[in-house]
């Protein structure tokens, strides 16, 4: 399976207080009754072993008809003469019907149909469709009786009765990922057959449900696991955990203990159906108690090889020691920082936890107790992993660097620098030819730099000056009615341009004089007074030239 196992989120059932609901204006007794559920919501309310669903769920392989295909398939191409025979005479295991099998801890393990029946205390009955078209006419079925024949109507707009309905197939039966609560068609006609009091094969519909989320995280495209409560059930009634209780492995810790969050009163006053929620002393309360055994439950252990089962739980042992060990070591570690910083006081706030958990608060003597602890630990050999140093190369456990692919990037960077030196040159030619076409090839750097801003100086002081002289001439204009000659404005006008365009000339030379680059000839822009006066003139009256 590709996903590793420290990615895998396990999903718990959610225990259901029928109580808490009744006394808050929902009662599910007479549904869930004749539907004979009452065992399979008295089993949810137990423990989760999370580290073992892990375990198991991670080498878990669904055995069905085209896995059974495949191994004949393979068994054929190998040897062309057992085609046409049996699967015992091609040496493969009996084909029995769909399974889910691999190993938990290294103790193999096999879980049908059956076996999950078991644990869900009902019997494999009732009514049982998957894979459902579009086009099936029970989904007309479904949309008169939970939609009120109104395909548009939302899922908030049901009955309370059918929303709790759909959150107990969600939360109890086919937990999903991403917190999408719409049903998909087979869950659509799951919530029907359910509120038209039509008895379902749960067993069935769970065990298809967990085949197909086994072949989804085995491609990679899901990390939650379904049915945690249900898959520790059976490894308890299964004898699992009594197998590792010889070898001291069933433990909290070990086995990762959790319960589901339950289905009460609260979550009818989180879906704001009620206003407030009423509470009573029988409200079912979250246990963490193993379920009572159960007669003639299947065995789902497949013991080949007791040599070997025992070998892999004593190593299993040795690690789990291990691991508990290190996992004090560092505890320790981080109250090593609420020691130094302890003087005179008598409580040290430890570190703050993850998950939003207050933090709490340990003595001074403790903390004593954990530095003891560490300086035990370091006279006995216990090696710490060194920190790394500054500048030391990180090396990622999950890439590694061969011969081609170093050879490709070294290969990669010498292009890039050759594409870099290229535009530099391109650039310095493009400038070259420039400056050359001014006639500044054989200038420093600071004396083109002083021609530049001389030049643009010019280009501004010429701007201005024509704004100067279009402005004059449409004063003129307005004074041409009133002055037939008009002389006097032509001529001021022909004064001020003329003025401006010596002072523009003046600048430019002083600043060429300035530069040092007298015998440098500098491009001049500024056309002459006569001819923009000239220009500017073509709209005035003959009469008044």
């Amino acid at each position: 399976m590709s996903t590793p196992i420290d990615s895998l989120e396990v999903q718990i059932e959610s225990p259901v207080d029928f109580g808490s609901l009744k006394r808050n204006k929902v009662d599910m007794d007479a549904l869930i009754s004749a539907h004979k559920m009452s065992g399979y919501f008295h089993m949810l309310n137990g423990p989760t072993y999370a580290n073992l669903v892990k375990e198991f769920w991670i080498r878990a392989e669904v055995y069905d008809v085209e896995f059974a295909k495949a191994q004949e398939s393979q068994a054929i191409s190998r040897n062309p003469n057992l085609k046409g025979k049996s699967r015992k005479e091609m040496v493969l295991e009996p084909f029995h019907g769909l399974e889910i099998k691999y190993a938990v801890m290294g103790i193999p393990v096999s879980i049908t149909e059956g076996v999950i029946a078991k644990a869900c205390r009902m019997a494999p009955e009732g009514r049982f469709q998957w894979n459902v078209s579009r086009k099936d006419a029970l989904l007309e079925s479904y949309t008169n009786l939970l939609l009120r024949g109104n395909p548009a109507t939302k899922l908030v707009d049901m009955d309370i009765k059918h929303m709790v309905l759909l959150k107990i197939i969600n939360e109890c039966f086919f937990q999903k990922g991403g917190g999408v609560d719409q049903p998909n068609l087979d869950h659509k006609l799951v919530l029907y057959f359910l509120a038209g009091f039509q008895q379902i094969n749960l067993p069935r519909y769970i065990m298809h449900h967990l085949c197909w989320a086994i072949k989804e995280t085995s491609k990679g495209k899901r990390k939650q696991v379904p049915c945690g409560r249900l898959l520790s059930e059976i490894f308890c009634q299964g004898g699992v955990l009594k197998t590792l209780d010889k070898f001291n492995l069933v433990s909290d810790r070990v086995l990762g203990v959790a319960t589901g969050r339950m289905i009460s009163g609260k979550t009818l006053y989180n879906m704001k159906v009620i206003q407030i929620i009423l509470t009573n002393e029988k409200d079912l309360k979250e246990s963490e108690a193993s379920s009572q055994t159960i007669r003639d439950f299947p065995s789902i252990l497949k013991e080949d090889s007791p040599e070997a089962l025992t070998a892999y739980l004593a190593a299993f042992a040795k690690e789990s020691a291990d691991a508990t060990k290190k996992a004090k070591v560092a505890m320790a570690r981080k109250q090593k920082t609420a020691k130094s910083e302890a003087t005179n006081s008598e409580v040290v706030a430890a570190p703050k936890r993850k998950r939003g958990k207050g933090d709490s608060n340990i003595t001074l003597e403790r903390a004593k107790i954990a530095w003891e602890e560490i300086e035990a630990d370091e006279a006995a050999g216990v090696v710490r992993p060194p920190k790394r140093q500054a500048g030391e190369e990180i090396v990622c456990p999950m890439f590694e660097m061969t011969p081609e692919l170093a050879k490709r990037c070294d290969e990669y960077s010498e292009n890039l620098k050759n594409e870099k030196k290229r535009l530099k040159a391109q650039y310095r030619i493009e400038r070259d030819e420039k400056l050359k076409a001014m006639g500044l090839e054989n200038c420093d750097q600071d004396t083109i730099e002083k021609i530049i801003e001389v030049q643009t100086l010019s280009r501004k002081l010429e701007e201005e000056t024509l704004k100067g002289a279009k402005k004059v001439l449409k004063e003129s204009k307005g004074t041409s009615k009133d002055d037939a000659s008009g002389s006097v404005p032509q001529v001021a006008v022909s004064e001020a341009v003329a003025s401006e365009a010596t002072a523009s000339e003046a600048a430019v030379s002083e600043a060429a004089q300035s530069a040092q680059v007298n015998q440098i000839p500098v491009p001049q822009t500024s056309p002459s007074s006569s001819s923009s006066t000239d220009s500017d003139l073509d709209d005035i009256p003959l009469s008044q030239k």
